[in-house]
């Protein structure tokens, strides 16, 4: 940028590149700092009683300048399910599973997410269509900076689902990914009530 003889169109284009790398640094150092408090923990804090279901509504309106974006089909089959848990931390997880089902959609792809109360713990299932997991993804998804993507051309750091089982299983509850799914993928997530 700092050369006299380059075009506004290059300069417009090496501009981008450092806007993009700048953001995705930032993240990569937020996701970092995350998973080191994360993983300091050993029992959840600021627990309250709150509405699981209004909150992934939420979540789901925070990113839908996303999934309008690709033209994806939404659909939440939810029953209005209340839990104890941290609410921030939790909301954490509902963002990361419901970005990453946006984002490996195709255009015009579908999103669904499931809720419903099973005895003492409440399943929730986010699946989207896409290519499937294979078993050798599946078996590593969860690592810290594992990335399904090799080819690298979808935007992430490979933290967000480490992130999200530490989250998980500090609240007692378990988080796996469904590799039996053909043109989908699904993440299963089991949380106690109490």
């Amino acid at each position: 940028l700092k050369r006299n003889d380059l075009t506004p169109g290059e300069r417009d284009e090496y501009l981008d590149i450092i806007i993009t790398e700048s953001e995705r640094l930032a993240e990569l150092a937020t996701n970092v700092l995350n998973l080191s408090k994360i993983e300091e923990q050993t029992i959840v804090t600021d627990r309250k009683r709150f509405n699981v279901s209004e909150q992934i509504r939420l979540v789901i309106t925070l990113l839908d300048s996303k999934w309008h974006k690709k033209q994806i089909e939404f659909s939440c089959h939810c029953d209005e399910v209340f839990i104890n848990g941290n609410e921030e931390l939790l909301k954490q997880v509902w963002i990361n599973l419901i970005d990453n089902a946006i984002k490996f959609s195709p255009d015009h792809g579908r999103v669904e997410i499931w809720i419903a109360p099973s005895g003492q713990k409440v399943l929730f299932t986010v699946f989207n269509q896409g290519e499937s997991i294979t078993k050798e993804t599946a078996a590593h998804i969860f690592d810290k900076f594992f990335q399904g993507d090799a080819s690298h051309t979808t935007k992430g750091n490979g933290l967000g689902l480490t992130i999200a089982k530490k989250i998980i299983e500090l609240h007692g509850g378990a988080i796996r990914v469904n590799d039996q799914i053909e043109n989908g993928t699904a993440f299963d997530v089991e949380l106690p009530v109490e």
